[in-house]
């Protein structure tokens, strides 16, 4: 059992990491990138913030799914794992292309349109939410922002797919802003606590 109890708190953690790595590409993005088009600097480090975020995520999904045990945790364990695989390569290769003068190479071949980064992830973020609703000793909000937060990626994938600015700014802003970090640092104290 103590092993279980290390990694939810090494899960918490990465939550942790996962709500400030949101907020710090909110910044760069928000701040530099889309007053800036032309600064490939920024958007390439924009573009490494998600992978970092991803990658934190790899560890926080997992944890989640372990603290929700049972069939429904393995099988939310490895839908997280292997969207927030794809979502850091996606991020990766984006950064690259970036820094290395290739910014038109807006389309990932392992996340298309962000399938993978908002789309999956919207839906994983779905699936907890519904998992964790009326569980005993949680508060009703973690479960019900997560359904937003959910809901939220899944119309920023239709709005990045559907090239709508405008919702592209209103979704992407609630998911990196608000509903994502207050998700994700709500995950955090919960796994550390039961860590």
């Amino acid at each position: 059992m103590g092993g279980d109890k290390t990694f939810l708190r090494r899960g918490g953690l990465a939550a942790y990491a996962v709500a400030g790595l949101s907020l710090l590409y909110a910044v760069v993005y928000l701040g530099f990138v889309r007053t800036d088009a032309n600064n490939a600097t920024a958007s390439a480090l924009a573009w490494a913030l998600i992978a970092a975020g991803a990658i934190s995520a790899v560890l926080a999904t997992s944890a989640v799914g372990s603290y929700i045990s049972g069939a429904a945790g393995t099988f939310l364990a490895a839908f997280g794992v292997g969207y927030s695989l794809l979502s850091a390569t996606h991020g990766v290769f984006a950064a690259i292309g970036d820094a290395q003068g290739f910014a038109d190479l807006d389309l990932s071949p392992t996340d298309p349109r962000g399938f993978a980064t908002f789309g999956l992830a919207g839906l994983w973020l779905l699936v907890v939410g519904l998992e964790l609703s009326g569980r005993a000793g949680l508060k009703p909000l973690y479960a019900r922002i997560a359904i937003a937060g959910g809901v939220d990626l899944i119309l920023l994938f239709v709005a990045t797919v559907l090239g709508s600015t405008p919702l592209i700014l209103v979704t992407g802003g609630l998911a990196s802003v608000v509903l994502g970090p207050i998700f994700w640092a709500m995950t955090g104290r919960l796994l550390t606590a039961e860590g």
